[in-house]
């Protein structure tokens, strides 16, 4: 699983983890809050007509004790009752005053009933009428209608006191339906906010784990890319833990690609240079013979030969070791491909002539490419020569260069033998080089030279053979110039 995967699975569970807590806790406490509400307003009704009661309501039988007198509750009730009501409190319209309140004596009988249906019933053992009259505070939740939830009521209870004795206890009930109703509501429109809220923070979470993976990203697309022998150039990775780790790698690459690109190059120029050295040698030695002069020069135009292709085989992996040091292009040129190919085809007129070779090139006016110039001249030139020493005489070499979407095609075709499968992978390989029509060996840096150019320009170098009529293909795929990335 990837990083990315990882930090988005990690930041979801933590979301909804941590969202899905604090709703279900809300919930959790909103029904207990909203009824700790309505008991604090009941507790208050209560209080106050258990102290107009104690205040007012109370009598003396014949016996010498106290009666409560429930006239004032009665008629308190009874006005409620043809009294029209119509208040609108946010979404609720409410119509009727839907308390209900009991009175009881001393020993917990109704005396009073404001629904007139359990006056007389004995409630002493109901727990809010119980505790009341035990000096606790009292109160209970229970069902009108057994069983049905829906007729839920909640009750706080307050004693009747007098001369510090409870003579009665006043409780009073309030459905719980609005309370169940209020909390529906808050609850859909609860869990739909927190829906967009978790919504809204899994979409930031994604864009931030973007944000921090995309450069590691990029570290990666540069490591493979650097494991493929490319030369990619590290991408911009910003000044942080990933930069600064992205510079470390880039400083581990050029160290080891020093001591590989010595060790290399080291071996690879000794096992070139054995041969001419030897010839020289060997000529040398028979030098000292005694011998005619046409023999002499004979072998004195050897050793001149042998010293010649050192020379050029020097200059050459100098060359070559200098493009592939770079790691991007040092100028950026607008190269217009018609003036590319034709000063290049100018400059090998005399060679081609030499090999009885004719040069044909066409190249529309407008095609242009971003590079160096002289790489590209270079290059071209490289691909020219090679077609040229590998042609038969009286052949011609077709030069051109077409675009295709977003790619530039230079293609240098010739009639020649063309390439042996097995060396078609060792085409760009440093020193290896087949034999030309002439019998003659070249240096075999000319094809490792145009891929390194043609990776400075992020392009490629192709080969491939024609059959209707014979002809061998090498082309330079380019980026067209509106299609190359910044800094190229």
């Amino acid at each position: 699983m990837s990083l990315r995967s990882r930090l988005i699975l990690v930041f979801l569970f933590s979301v909804l983890t941590g969202l899905g807590s604090v709703v279900y806790w809300v919930l959790d406490e909103l029904e207990p809050r909203y009824k700790e509400a309505q008991e604090e307003i009941l507790v208050d009704i209560s209080e106050m007509m258990a102290t107009l009661i104690a205040n007012e309501g109370v009598s003396f039988s014949e016996s010498g004790g106290t009666v409560i007198d429930t006239h004032l509750a009665e008629r308190l009730f009874a006005g409620l009752a043809g009294r029209p009501l119509n208040a609108q409190i946010y979404d609720l319209l409410k119509t009727e005053v839907d308390l209900r309140m009991y009175i009881t004596d001393a020993r917990g009988t109704v005396i009073f009933d404001s629904h007139y249906t359990d006056t007389g019933r004995d409630y002493s053992q109901w727990r809010d009428v119980y505790l009341t009259l035990r000096g606790h505070y009292g109160a209970r939740s229970s069902d009108d209608v057994p069983g049905n939830s829906d007729t839920e009521r909640l009750y706080a209870a307050s004693p009747v006191l007098y001369r510090g004795d409870i003579i009665g206890v006043v409780s009073t009930g309030k459905p719980t339906r609005n309370i169940n109703r209020f909390i529906s509501h808050l609850s859909t429109n609860l869990l739909w906010i927190s829906l967009v809220a978790a919504l809204a923070t899994l979409l930031t979470g994604l864009v931030i784990t973007l944000w921090i993976t995309r450069p590691l990203h990029r570290l990666e697309q540069y490591a493979r890319g650097v494991s493929r022998g490319e030369r990619p150039v590290l991408p911009a990775l910003g000044h942080n833990e990933v930069g600064r780790v992205g510079k470390a790698l880039e400083s581990m690459k050029a160290a080891l690609d020093g001591k590989s690109y010595v060790a290399d190059y080291v071996q690879s120029l000794t096992h070139e240079l054995k041969a001419p050295i030897a010839g020289i040698r060997g000529a040398a030695e028979l030098l000292q013979e005694p011998m005619s002069d046409a023999r002499r020069n004979q072998f004195l135009n050897n050793i001149i030969e042998q010293g010649s292709r050192m020379q050029e085989l020097i200059e050459r992996l100098l060359k070559l070791a200098a493009i592939e040091y770079q790691s991007s292009l040092e100028r950026h040129d607008r190269v217009v491909l018609k003036e590319l190919i034709t000063a290049v085809c100018r400059s090998l007129e005399d060679y081609a002539s030499r090999h009885r070779v004719s040069l044909e090139y066409s190249c529309a006016p407008s095609l242009s490419i971003t590079g160096d110039t002289t790489l590209l001249q270079d290059a071209l030139s490289n691909l020219i020569r090679n077609a040229i020493e590998f042609s038969p005489p009286e052949s011609a070499v077709l030069i051109g260069a077409i675009q295709n979407d977003a790619s530039v095609y230079i293609s240098v075709k010739d009639s020649g033998p063309g390439v042996p499968p097995f060396a078609e992978e060792k085409l760009t390989q440093r020193f290896f080089c087949l034999p030309r029509t002439d019998g003659s060996k070249g240096s075999g840096l000319g094809l490792s030279f145009v891929h390194e150019i043609m990776q400075l320009h992020n392009g490629k170098l192709n080969y491939h053979r024609e059959t209707e009529p014979p002809a061998t293909v090498f082309s330079l795929t380019l980026p067209a110039e509106s299609s190359l990335p910044n800094g190229v």
